[in-house]
């Protein structure tokens, strides 16, 4: 059977050229509209993995600053009303003082003791900013130390993503 048929009126019926590429312009708009969506919905998925992973990261560093001057006997940097980029504490019954968190290789390091640094990031995140803010006790409140640390994705493929958190940590008078 033939797309064409004669009727008993004498017409053809089927399709006509003006009909085909009528048909076939629709089609490719619908078809643009489809991938122009998947393509944003698979770019919306690598940004937000890459988001996930910036303050998983970031959130896991500041744990190890928080753990660290949980139970810290004293603060040997910054000096009191001091920054710096460099933390260095020692804990109340800890083998292995001072502990000394850093940036090397655009990563957070941890140091205990004498030991060699750790790095805390992974490859796929850096630290772009770090700074500690020894603050003095007062009679309202204990000594204590800001935290400001800014992690961003090195990831070139995927969208960037960074974070900013800022922490005041207290210690026990």
């Amino acid at each position: 059977m033939t797309m064409k048929q004669i009727t008993s009126e004498g017409r053809q019926k089927g399709f006509t050229l003006l009909d085909t590429v009528v048909y076939i312009g629709l089609f490719s708009l619908v078809t643009s509209f489809v991938i122009v969506i998947l393509y944003q919905i698979i770019a919306g998925q690598g940004q937000h993995r890459n988001r996930v992973e910036v303050d998983a990261e970031s959130n896991f560093m500041m744990q190890k600053i928080v753990w660290a001057l949980t139970g810290a006997q004293t603060i040997n940097q910054p000096a009191v009303n001091a920054t710096s980029s460099v933390l260095s504490v020692s804990k109340y019954g800890f083998s292995e003082n001072p502990l000394v968190f850093d940036v090397g290789s655009r990563n957070l390091r941890l140091t205990r003791g004498s030991g060699t640094p750790a790095l805390l990031g992974n490859n796929r995140v850096y630290v772009g900013e770090l700074l500690f803010e020894h603050l003095p006790s007062s009679l309202n409140a204990a000594e204590a130390v800001r935290v400001t640390l800014t992690v961003d994705s090195s990831d070139i493929t995927r969208p960037t993503a960074s974070t900013t958190l800022t922490n005041t940590i207290y210690l026990r008078k």
